[in-house]
């Protein structure tokens, strides 16, 4: 599946836009759920929790976003891990959401072809987005541990967030550096 190409610079203005509608300063936690609520409650986007044995669902896909219903469809182990504190729901979340980002504010078509590019993957979209909703760029080098108690976010959204900003860091100087010869 591909669908219209975004570059990082463009998500991370997204992200950061979402957060200014919705009033949550960069150095805020992002609350996903009750981001959620607002537009269920205002007839944005509807959600519906599901048992985890949903046959929507296979063993891998916590959360399912339908844009022809408009629905997030999640399942009622993230809803649980989200209200005991276990961050991984949170990404999860950010995650579905940008598919409904991509789907009812961008316009995004989608088409059932496959591509070498990564910037054209919506699935690759969405983490982007929901790493960088969840960690504003801004804080990328803080401590993991500062990170999860300023952000809720999980140790592996944090790994992933600091490893791609690392080798995106790492690319754009060895760019520099061809260009300067």
């Amino acid at each position: 599946m591909i669908t219209s190409p975004l570059k990082i610079k463009e998500i991370e203005e997204i992200a950061s836009n979402f957060r200014k509608q919705f009033n949550i300063n960069e150095d805020q936690f992002f609350p996903i759920l009750e981001v959620l609520d607002i537009l269920f409650e205002n007839k944005l986007l509807s959600i519906q929790f599901l048992e985890d044995d949903n046959e929507i669902f296979d063993d891998n896909t916590p959360a399912i976003y339908n844009a022809i219903e408009n629905y997030i469809y999640i399942k009622e182990s993230v809803i649980d891990e989200y209200e005991s504190g276990i961050y991984r729901a949170c990404f999860t979340l950010a995650h579905e959401l940008f598919h409904y980002i991509q789907v009812k504010i961008l316009n995004f078509e989608f088409v059932d072809e496959i591509s070498d590019v990564s910037y054209k993957d919506p699935e690759w979209q969405a983490n982007e987005f929901a790493g960088q909703l969840l960690i504003p760029t801004k804080y990328i080098n803080l401590d993991n541990e500062i990170l999860i108690s300023k952000f809720h976010v999980s140790e592996e959204c944090i790994t992933v967030r600091k490893l791609y900003y690392k080798r995106r860091s790492k690319s754009k100087k060895n760019e520099s550096l061809h260009q300067d010869s």
